[in-house]
């Protein structure tokens, strides 16, 4: 924080030296060197004070560094309403050129006069000509805009626990009352107002999206998993001071490598114990009804678990079905020999 404060210093030192001489006012840098390495260096804010004025002291400064932090947090309004009146709009402007266009080639498709010559741009008429101009200018725009928004529609809705944490960096920099710990929403790091656009769930998508399996979107739903000490990150970089006790970094890496070690372990287990099921199993509709029940298991853990594609699901549920089939004809009796 003392960097800042420095930085500031030397912004506000021009201000007071804002009356030298008038044969001075602009030849004379060194002076304002001089004058700004001779200021007097700020202590560093306290927590105190900048509790009681993060509006001065953290703003959209602190806010952007927290968002760029974490491609999860970038989190942006789709505007789907205003888009889609935009889109209207202009498809609009666009057909009224249209419909002037095909009232001047029925125009000109008359007998009277007779030498209009509907078959060439070359020797088109100026009107007809300038009106396809303003045709191409709309209908560039109106392209344009429609892939945008194509591309913007692919983005996915911003995940529910992203969006609370940025929420709660909110509410953990509102102005306090130091008196009785209170929160004053008046008198936070950002504008109310302009936190108003968090309170659009629907309308808000993820700029930077990431592939996430099932179960770990799953697990990230709980605060206490996401926080867990073993994921803390030895990278992490050295926060302010605000934000010390309210942000703690993770690892994605082992995160993921716990979900994948997770997935193996109930793989195997989905294998092994259904072997010894089936050995332990006389009559024949008991293992065909522990067969049913794996199946079924696994293709809602594979489908849950993963972000396989369905047909990817299928497949690898009809390659567990068949396993289980060879464990069920080796424990039949007279396979290999054996009763």
């Amino acid at each position: 924080m003392s960097e800042e404060t420095e930085t500031s210093i030397e912004l506000q030192t021009p201000t007071e030296l804002s009356d030298p001489p008038s044969t001075h006012t602009y030849s004379s840098p060194s002076i304002l060197t001089t004058a700004s390495s001779l200021a007097p260096e700020e202590p560093p804010l306290t927590k105190e004070e900048i509790d009681t004025k993060p509006w001065k002291y953290i703003g959209y400064r602190g806010y952007v560094d927290f968002i760029a932090s974490e491609n999860d947090f970038y989190i942006m309004r789709r505007f789907a309403a205003l888009n889609t009146r935009a889109a209207l709009a202009l498809q609009d402007e666009v057909v009224v050129l249209e419909e002037r266009l095909e009232r001047l080639d029925r125009r000109h498709c008359r007998r009277v006069p007779e030498n209009d010559h509907n078959g060439s741009f070359r020797e088109d008429r100026e009107e007809r000509r300038e009106l396809l101009g303003k045709i191409v200018d709309a209908l560039t725009k109106y392209n344009a805009f429609m892939l945008q928004q194509s591309e913007l529609k692919k983005f996915p809705q911003a995940a529910r626990q992203d969006l609370q944490s940025v929420r709660n960096w909110h509410f953990n920099h509102g102005g306090k009352d130091l008196e009785n710990g209170e929160v004053d929403l008046t008198c936070c790091a950002i504008s109310p107002e302009e936190q108003e656009y968090l309170d659009r769930p629907q309308d808000l998508f993820s700029v930077v999206p990431r592939e996430k399996a099932p179960l770990r979107r799953l697990l990230d739903r709980s605060r206490k998993f996401r926080i867990a000490s073993f994921w803390r990150s030895n990278e992490a970089p050295s926060l302010p001071i605000y934000d010390q006790d309210v942000i703690t970094y993770t690892s994605d890496k082992r995160i993921d490598r716990f979900v994948a070690v997770l997935i193996v372990w109930i793989g195997t287990v989905m294998l092994l114990v259904p072997m010894w099921i089936l050995q332990a199993l006389d009559k024949s509709n008991h293992k065909l009804g522990v067969i049913t029940a794996f199946v079924v298991v696994f293709l809602g853990l594979v489908s849950y678990a993963t972000v396989a594609k369905p047909f990817e699901t299928l497949a690898a549920t009809a390659a567990y079905s068949a396993v289980l089939m060879v464990f069920l004809q080796l424990g039949s009796p007279g396979a290999g020999g054996t009763t």
